[in-house]
């Protein structure tokens, strides 16, 4: 049984500007997370993951599809369903 992780490719959005991203599964604990981590976005996640603010809101395209799903970034798990998908950060949180 091999332990090695799979990377996850994705593209983050954000200002008109795609920055590209590497992670691995359960790398963060959350979507919201990594945004945070790897982006300077002032305003986002300000109740820390627990749902209830909604700066976190986000949206999720498959990089082959223009449909995009609104979601709040604490609820996604950084796991294989975000390979390959583009995430949307809206410029203005609120």
């Amino acid at each position: 049984m091999s332990l090695e992780k799979t990377p996850i490719q994705l593209k983050l959005v954000y200002r008109g500007e795609t920055n590209r991203m590497q992670t691995y599964p359960n790398q963060y604990y959350s979507l919201m997370i990594l945004i945070s981590d790897r982006l300077a976005v002032p305003g986002f996640g300000l109740c820390c993951g627990m749902g209830s603010c909604g700066t976190c809101l986000v949206q999720i395209a498959d990089s082959h599809s223009s449909v995009k799903r609104t979601v709040l970034a604490c609820d996604v798990p950084i796991n294989d369903s975000l390979a390959n998908t583009v995430i949307y950060i809206p410029d203005n949180i609120y």
